[in-house]
């Protein structure tokens, strides 16, 4: 369980920038043309040379069922060992996203319900942990974070969001909490508390964060800047989006965004006992916008990250790579 208290928290922050929407491609992409999925959004079908006005548009009545997929791996140089020590995460979510009404204030109320789950944590050839939520219980290692993790299915969210799509607040994280804490110990309710806390939540929702808000044509650039809060500090993810063309992406006519930029520690935290600095951290990749549905249809994202860890014992220096890719699974 000591092992698993060091891995987790920083998923926090593979989970929390890793549904922003900045990302590295993983799948190839023909040439651009026409098509496009012709559902009941209100933007039409464009053309491969037209700009677009890139605005999330969360339609009221459709679910959004979505799969999240995380590979992490760490390798730590501890004082006195001749090998790092290798950390591997692997994290699966399958997950929909229905929008329940409109808002007074011309946003919509969404709902997010956790459907399935998968984690593997290794370090070196030995398992740490083995969960899978479509597997029977008795399946699951012996360890106390996999009831946490089961009790996770079903659980909802609920988000309130502005007239440009922007996550203003989000309800139903006081019931993860309960849900976590009847089955569970405290220590596996703490870590998995700080993985999915309020802050991480936000970030399923927060799809129009990488949104310019106004019209782009290609090659237009776009910044975005802020600090997010995670159990090992707020870090500072300081983005450029460039609408790169055009592309036909699973029989949609989207456009491809690139992103590249830094992540920073702005402050520290000791929350997880020990104090994680980022001395270099790096995000490169793109997403897909398709403008007839209204939404991101797929984000692969690729973070590199130097850290400087420090316990009451050692300070240790760690590389950490992580990519995650976020796609929709189908618009009903």
């Amino acid at each position: 369980m000591k092992k698993l208290v060091a891995i987790l928290p920083l998923c926090v922050v593979a989970v929390a920038l890793g549904l922003s929407g900045c990302s590295k491609s993983k799948t190839g992409a023909t040439s651009s043309g026409n098509g496009g999925n012709g559902s009941d959004a209100t933007t039409a079908s464009v053309a491969s040379d037209q700009p677009v006005d890139m605005r999330i548009n969360w339609t009221v009545g459709r679910k959004y069922p979505m799969r999240m997929e995380l590979d992490q791996t760490t390798k730590t140089d501890v004082p006195n060992q001749p090998q790092p020590v290798v950390q591997e995460v692997k994290i699966s979510q399958g997950f929909e996203m229905s929008v329940l009404k409109p808002l007074d204030n011309g946003g919509r109320q969404l709902e997010l319900q956790f459907q399935s789950q998968t984690m593997d944590v290794s370090q070196g050839d030995h398992s740490v942990l083995s969960f899978n939520s479509l597997q029977d219980s008795a399946q699951d290692t012996n360890d106390p974070v996999t009831p946490v993790l089961r009790a996770m299915i079903g659980a909802r969210v609920q988000y309130f969001t502005d007239a440009n799509g922007k996550v203003e607040r989000v309800e139903g994280t006081d019931a993860l909490t309960k849900r976590f804490a009847a089955s569970g110990s405290p220590q596996a309710q703490a870590v998995l508390q700080q993985m999915f806390s309020e802050e991480t939540l936000k970030r399923y929702g927060s799809f129009a964060d990488a949104m310019p808000g106004h019209v782009v044509k290609v090659g237009d650039r776009w910044p975005l800047k802020e600090d997010v809060t995670t159990s090992i500090g707020v870090v500072t993810v300081d983005l450029t989006y460039t609408f790169r063309n055009w592309e036909q992406h699973h029989n949609r006519n989207c456009a491809h965004v690139v992103a590249e930029g830094e992540l920073t520690t702005k402050t520290t935290s000791t929350a997880t006992g020990m104090v994680v600095e980022i001395k270099k951290g790096t995000i490169t990749g793109d997403f897909w916008y398709d403008p007839v549905l209204g939404m991101i249809v797929e984000v692969n994202n690729d973070q590199d990250l130097a850290l400087k860890i420090t316990t009451r014992a050692q300070t240790l220096t760690s590389q950490f790579n992580q990519s995650v890719r976020l796609a929709l699974v189908e618009a009903e």
